[in-house]
C-alpha cells in the first residue's frame, strides 16, 4: 500500500481505490486481526495494529505523518534541547523529539485522552526513549483542575475541549454531538508542567484542536529562550487570534504547507516564509512554524 502512494498523480483515482480496498479488507474481514510491524519512515516502531489508532492506520499505508513538520522537527531540534509536544496524540512527534534531544535533553508530551496517553508510553518504551520523556495525561489549556473533554468516536486524532461549532470545518468532517463522547480529564498550564524549565524550551509542537489561542499568552510570557520555535495548527475561526500575538512579538512566520495531499501522493512541498496578512486570509486552517530568529531553511524538501 505504501508503494502505491508513489504512483503518478494521474493515477489518483486508482490509488484511492486501492487504498480504500486495502483498508476495508483489514477492517471488515478476518484480516482485522492482522498485526504487521508498523514502522515509520524515521525508523520508529508503533505498538498495535493498523486499526488500533488513526495514526497507526496512516503509518500502515503512508509510513510518515505530516512530512513538513517531520522535517522541521528533525532539522531544528538538537541534542540537549527541551521540547514540548502539546496535543501529542499517540506520540509520533514525541518519539522524534525524544530521539533528537537525546539523553541530555528532555521532551514533555501533553495529551488529554487517556487511551492516547497510554499509547504514548507504550510507544516510548518500545523504542527505548522513555527515560528522556515525561508524559502528562491532561488537557493543555490556560487553567488547572478538571474540564469536560470530547473524544471523537471515529477518529482519536480529533479529541478536543469543546464541540465544534456549526461554522467550524471539523463539524462537517467529524460530525455533530452524536459523534463525540464526553469525559472528564485533568487540565494543566505549561508552566505547571515545566516549573523553572519554561525558559529553556526551544521547540513546541502545538496541536490542541482549536484551543491554541488559549495558551499563546503563557508561551510568549514564560518561554523566553531566544531560539524558541513553535509549530502549530491554526484553525478557523481562530486563525488571527492564534497568530496575531506572535506578529506583535516579532516572530518570523513560515508555512508548513500541510495540505494533506501527502496522504495520497509522495510530492514534496518546501517550507516557505509567509506574511501574516496572507495567513489571516486562510479560510479553514493552516500549519505554520514560528521562530524568534530568522530560520535558515536550507534545502527544505520534506520527504
Amino acid at each position: 500500500m505504501q508503494q502505491c502512494v508513489r504512483w503518478p498523480t494521474f493515477l489518483l483515482p486508482l490509488k484511492l481505490m486501492w487504498l480504500g480496498v486495502g483498508l476495508a479488507l483489514i477492517r471488515f474481514t478476518p484480516l482485522s486481526n492482522y498485526r504487521p510491524i508498523l514502522q515509520t519512515s524515521e525508523g520508529f516502531r508503533l505498538v498495535g495494529g493498523p486499526l488500533d489508532s488513526t495514526l497507526n492506520a496512516v503509518i500502515f499505508f503512508r509510513g510518515v505523518f505530516e512530512p513538513s513538520l517531520t522535517w522541521a522537527v528533525s532539522r531544528f531540534v538538537n541534542e540537549g534541547d527541551v521540547c514540548v509536544d502539546g496535543g501529542a496524540n499517540v506520540g509520533y512527534f514525541t518519539l522524534l523529539m525524544a530521539r533528537c534531544v537525546g539523553s541530555a535533553g528532555r521532551t514533555i508530551a501533553i495529551e488529554a485522552a487517556p487511551r492516547n496517553a497510554d499509547r504514548i508510553r507504550r510507544n516510548l518504551a518500545l523504542n527505548g526513549l522513555a527515560s528522556q520523556t515525561q508524559v502528562v495525561n491532561a488537557a493543555y489549556t490556560n487553567q488547572t483542575g478538571e474540564v469536560p473533554f470530547y473524544v471523537n468516536r471515529r477518529n482519536d486524532m480529533h479529541c478536543r475541549l469543546s464541540l465544534p461549532k456549526w461554522n467550524e470545518p471539523d463539524r462537517w468532517l467529524m460530525g455533530g454531538a452524536g459523534s463525540w463522547r464526553q469525559i472528564s480529564v485533568p487540565c494543566t498550564c505549561l508552566t505547571d508542567v515545566l516549573d523553572s524549565k519554561a525558559s529553556e524550551v526551544t521547540f513546541i509542537k502545538l496541536d490542541i484542536e482549536g484551543a491554541e489561542q488559549l495558551v499563546i499568552g503563557e508561551i510568549l510570557a514564560k518561554c523566553t529562550h531566544p531560539n524558541l520555535k513553535i509549530a502549530l495548527e491554526a484553525k478557523s475561526p481562530h486563525i488571527k487570534a492564534t497568530l496575531h500575538p506572535f506578529e506583535a512579538a516579532g516572530f518570523f512566520l513560515y508555512d508548513l504547507r500541510n495540505t494533506y495531499g501527502w496522504l495520497f501522493s509522495s510530492k514534496t512541498y518546501e517550507v516557505v516564509p509567509i506574511e501574516y496578512g496572507a495567513a489571516y486570509g486562510r479560510r479553514h486552517m493552516l500549519d505554520v512554524l514560528l521562530s524568534r530568529k530568522r530560520l535558515d531553511l536550507g534545502h527544505s524538501a520534506p520527504v
